[in-house]
């Protein structure tokens, strides 16, 4: 009687033990980005480093894996042909069980000689040399993470180089009440420019057309069903055509298009 009870008891630990094991996991999923598509990318092969390693290849640009709590560098590359075109690495935290969503957004690694000003590149090109040569083995990857960072840097100021080059820059003044107020001299009509963007951009300018030329950027992401990152990025992207303002008012953004009639009016 006795033998038989053990053997029960046993039984019933060997059921509940991978339940209680399973409750703890979290399901960390997400979708991968192209920066000029904003579209998902297709066929990333998606890396973890749990134990054991965990690898899947995202065929439609969206993965998910199951974690325990605890520190993970998800990683993920995107091959043509046997040439790797774009790598991006995210470093993630599991607390606990639940869902976390986490999107990557392949940045471009490319620029064109001669297009701009190149001597924030050549200074980055300077600094990865002296990193190759003189770091030790065992910081070099938080100092890559420097270099990453400093390239998306350089390459926002590099874009709003050439968006000044091609219009005059609005001045911010402010008006006999002391309130802020923008000049508009030399602003495009809104119709220049917004003709032949992709539909997703053409929504952007469309809400902030609709809402009298110009919105929050917290409203806006409201409005559209895409990640922050991604309204972030679009935002951006207009900014680069010439298309929209972006002004910061207390601790959120202003959203202005170029050519509204509100333009000149208090923030």
């Amino acid at each position: 009687m006795l033998k038989k009870r053990c053997v029960l008891i046993l039984l019933f630990l060997t059921t509940i033990i991978p339940v209680a094991g399973a409750a703890d996991m979290a399901t960390v999923h997400g979708v991968i980005y192209e920066w000029d598509t904003f579209e998902p990318l297709e066929n990333v092969i998606v890396e973890v480093n749990s134990t054991p390693t965990q690898s899947m290849l995202a065929r439609y640009g969206i993965y998910t894996f199951d974690l325990a709590p605890g520190n993970y560098l998800l990683s993920a590359s995107y091959y043509q042909g046997s040439t790797l075109r774009y790598y991006a690495e995210e470093e993630i935290r599991i607390t606990n069980d639940g869902d976390y969503v986490i999107d990557i957004i392949f940045l471009p690694t490319y620029y064109e000689e001669g297009e701009m000003n190149g001597s924030g590149f050549d200074e980055l090109d300077e600094l990865a040399d002296l990193a190759e040569s003189d770091m030790p083995a065992e910081e070099s990857g938080s100092f890559s993470t420097l270099i990453y960072v400093a390239i998306v840097l350089v390459m926002v100021l590099a874009g709003a180089y050439v968006l000044a080059s091609q219009r005059k820059a609005d001045a911010v003044g402010r008006s006999p009440d002391g309130s802020e107020y923008l000049e508009n001299d030399g602003l495009l009509p809104l119709s220049d420019g917004s003709a032949g963007l992709p539909a997703d951009l053409q929504e952007v300018v469309s809400i902030i057309s609709n809402n009298g030329g110009r919105i929050t950027q917290k409203d806006l992401r409201s409005r559209l069903k895409h990640s922050e990152a991604k309204v972030s990025l679009m935002i951006s992207d207009l900014e680069n055509r010439g298309l929209v303002q972006k002004l910061k008012k207390g601790r959120g953004n202003v959203i202005i298009l170029v050519g509204s009639e509100q333009v000149n009016q208090n923030v």
